[in-house]
């Protein structure tokens, strides 16, 4: 359908704002702009395929990254090796496990914030431990090599050996309902962020986390303005969240960036750089 004169003219209006006014008009824009809240980053529940894996996103960004070349390569070398991983052998608390990737089919115990959670609201079929004897038994039998995470940047404890899980449900039952240790060595990763590189990205960029359609908005947005800016594209167990990136080394555009976080609710988006900042659970042993 051929663009009316009141289209063309308005069209010719905005190509001359966004050239002599750049700021003004992506500020202006913002404000019409509608962003959806993104989903909960991280909700707390023993199904850890619902948990936000954090390497696996660095790792998504950092390809689209590198597709989106552009000077945008000196970033993704950072995300690359932003996440780190660590093997360790310590003991770990079975009442301590925040979830697994693979539950039984138990009614609400994926739902839980936690296996001890989970375990002590369970209608258990099983046979209960009947003394301390048995459970020093059965804590005996279990295998010396049980696998397991700890996220630094959230504190969660991940079972890794979830094959073991039907074994520790009524060992984690006795030790939460009678409050005593259910310590056992294990071969622990520690999943963590290199603190100097996750500084050097908040020096020289902003990184917000949002819904994947407010990332794509934006950037567009930037793009038409003359900004640098880029996404990374859905991330997430079910990709509702995505990463926006857009240098701090322009003074206008640091101005819009800061009037768009002025402007919106921690829901539509948040500096994850800064999140990951400041939570940091370093691993302790009861």
């Amino acid at each position: 359908m051929q663009a009316t004169l009141v289209e063309r003219l308005e069209k010719a209006i905005n190509s001359l704002m966004i050239r002599f006014a750049p700021v003004w008009y992506a500020t202006q824009a913002l404000q019409k702009m509608s962003l959806p809240d993104y989903a909960p980053l991280n909700p707390l529940v023993t199904d850890a395929n619902q948990w936000f894996n954090l390497p696996t996103a660095l790792n998504s960004a950092c390809s689209a990254l590198l597709e989106e070349g552009n000077g945008w390569q000196g970033l993704a070398k950072e995300l690359e090796h932003l996440a780190v991983q660590k093997l360790i052998q310590r003991p770990v608390s079975l009442t301590r496990l925040t979830g697994a990737h693979h539950l039984p089919p138990y009614d609400g115990f994926s739902a839980a914030p936690t296996l001890r959670e989970a375990v002590l609201a369970l209608e258990n079929d099983q046979a209960a431990i009947e003394s301390d004897e048995a459970f020093d038994d059965l804590m005996r039998a279990l295998p010396r090599s049980l696998q397991a995470t700890h996220r630094e940047w959230d504190g969660r404890l991940l079972l890794n050996s979830h094959e073991l899980l039907e074994q520790i449900i009524p060992l984690i039952e006795y030790a939460g309902v009678r409050q005593r240790d259910a310590m056992v060595p294990a071969n622990l990763i520690i999943e963590g962020v290199r603190q100097e590189a996750l500084e050097r990205i908040r020096t020289k960029y902003w990184w917000f986390v949002m819904h994947p359609d407010s990332a794509q908005a934006l950037t567009i947005l930037f793009s038409q303005c003359g900004f640098s800016a880029a996404h990374s594209g859905p991330v997430g167990p079910s990709e509702g969240h995505a990463f926006f990136f857009a240098p701090k080394s322009s003074q206008r555009l640091n101005k819009v960036v800061l009037q768009l976080m002025s402007s919106r609710r921690s829901t539509q988006l948040s500096e994850f750089g800064r999140f990951l900042s400041k939570h940091r659970h370093r691993f302790r042993t009861p």
